[in-house]
C-alpha cells in the first residue's frame, strides 16, 4: 500500500505542475505544491545515495547530460543534443550548453561531470552504485585500486566538451545519462569533501530546483524554483 500511495502522490504532483506551467495558463504567478514522503532522504549526494527518497531529492535538484520527459523520451539536459556514439558505439562526445549553470551562477563544466564520475567509482567513496559505470573504460581497475580514479573513461576536452569512452557498447547508456550520471560542482566537492550532500548548505544544484532548509533530521524542507536551465520535475 505504501508504494501505491507514494507513486500516486508523485503522479498527481506531476499533473499539477504540468497544469501550472502549461502554455495556456492565464497566470505566471508561482504556486506552492506540497509533496509528501514517508521517510527522510539520507543524502543529497548522487554518488552515495542508496534509498529511493534520496534519489527523489537528487532528481529534483540535479540535471545530467540528458533528461527524460513525462512520456519516457530521452532528451538533451546539460548536453546540447542526444549524441550518436562513434568507435562502434563506445565513444560519446558531448558539448555542454552555454546556459547550464549552478545555483550560484557558475557554469556547469565538463570537469564537473569528470569529478562526479571519478568520485563515484573511486573505492574510497564506498558507493554502493558504482556499478552504474561498469561499462566505462578502466572501471574494474579503478574499483579494485590498481588504477587511479582519473583513469576512468571520462575526460574533459575543454570547459564545455566531454568525452566518455566505454569498453563495450551499453544499450542503456542514454537512459543512465538521463537518470544516473549527474555532475557535481568541482569546487564544492573540494571544499566539503566527504561531507558534500549532508545538508542543503553543503549541496549545490544545477537542476530545476535548489534545495533549501534540509538535513537528514528535518521532516520538512523546500524546493525553490531556479532561473537556470532545467526541466521542471516532481
Amino acid at each position: 500500500m505504501r508504494k501505491v500511495f507514494t507513486y500516486g502522490l508523485v503522479v498527481t504532483s506531476a499533473i499539477l505542475l504540468s497544469a501550472c506551467s502549461s502554455k495556456g495558463s492565464t497566470s505566471n504567478k508561482q504556486k506552492t505544491l506540497n509533496v509528501m514522503m514517508i521517510q527522510e532522504p539520507s543524502t543529497a549526494d548522487p554518488n552515495k545515495g542508496t534509498d529511493v527518497y534520496s534519489a527523489s531529492l537528487v532528481h529534483q535538484t540535479l540535471e545530467g547530460l540528458y533528461d527524460v520527459t513525462n512520456t519516457g523520451k530521452v532528451v538533451p539536459g546539460v548536453a546540447t543534443k542526444v549524441v550518436k556514439p562513434t568507435n562502434h558505439g563506445k565513444t560519446y562526445t558531448f558539448t555542454l550548453k552555454k546556459n547550464a549553470k549552478w545555483q550560484n551562477g557558475k557554469p556547469v563544466t565538463a570537469e564537473d561531470f569528470v569529478t562526479s564520475f571519478d568520485r563515484q567509482v573511486d573505492s574510497k567513496t564506498k558507493s554502493q552504485y558504482a556499478s552504474r559505470f561498469q561499462a566505462f573504460k578502466n572501471f574494474a581497475d579503478v574499483q579494485k585500486g590498481s588504477k587511479k580514479p582519473t583513469a576512468l573513461g571520462v575526460k574533459a576536452l575543454g570547459q564545455r566538451k566531454l568525452r566518455v569512452t566505454l569498453t563495450t557498447p551499453d544499450p542503456e547508456f542514454n537512459f543512465r545519462a538521463a537518470t544516473e550520471y549527474y555532475p557535481l560542482n568541482t569546487a564544492a566537492v573540494k571544499k566539503y569533501g566527504q561531507q558534500y550532500g549532508i545538508s542543503s548548505v553543503k549541496t549545490l544544484s544545477n537542476g530545476a530546483f535548489s534545495l533549501q532548509g534540509w538535513n537528514p533530521s528535518k521532516d520538512a524542507w523546500t524546493y525553490k524554483k531556479t532561473s537556470i536551465s532545467g526541466m521542471q520535475r516532481v
